[in-house]
């Protein structure tokens, strides 16, 4: 629920590491005698670099450019998330619920399902107000209606133990953890 694309973000972050690698065996090279060395066979660096001073601001420039951008961009990634699911504050009190509840209380309700493979709950602030993304690993070939209306019971659970209504996106998966995964036994 961020408004970045993830398969994006991780291109930038392999080729800007991809980059860094590069430009810091570079530097090392140029510094250092055992980096030049362990390059020789594979690289050849002249021996000695002259640069323009005007070449060398023109780098700086570019340098800060890079690190304003990235800091700009990590800034403004992964708005709304929160850990906090209910706030009340009545007066000079103020009671916090972390979504830690929110968790046991959705755990707790949907371990006797058996199509249930896992749960998984986050808080999100939406336009000011909280929200809960629920997200269900059903077991595959389970009965999604069942699994629901096991989801529907533990959502009404836990607006009677919050004491409100908090709107919940449910979202049921099916996948290779599900298919994979084996009924869970009680001993």
């Amino acid at each position: 629920m961020t408004s970045s694309n993830r398969t994006l973000n991780r291109i930038i972050l392999f080729v800007l590491g991809l980059v860094a690698v590069v430009v810091g065996l570079a530097m090392g090279a140029g510094v250092l005698p055992a980096v030049r060395d362990a390059l020789q066979p594979y690289l050849t660096f002249p021996d000695r670099v002259e640069v323009p001073a005007t070449s060398l601001w023109i780098v700086a420039a570019v340098c800060l450019v890079v690190v304003v951008l990235a800091l700009v961009w990590v800034f403004t990634r992964g708005r709304g998330g929160t850990a906090v699911a209910v706030r009340e504050a009545q007066g000079d009190d103020e009671v916090t619920v972390n979504v830690a509840l929110v968790r046991d209380v959705i755990d707790h309700e949907l371990a006797g399902v058996h199509d249930v493979v896992s749960s998984k709950v986050d808080m999100y602030t939406v336009r000011k107000h909280r929200a809960a993304r629920l997200r269900v690993a059903v077991r595959r070939g389970g009965d999604a209606v069942t699994v629901l209306d096991a989801v529907d019971s533990a959502i009404a659970t836990l607006d009677r133990t919050l004491g409100r209504e908090v709107p919940v996106l449910v979202h049921l998966t099916g996948g290779t953890r599900s298919a994979l995964s084996k009924a869970k036994r009680v001993a």
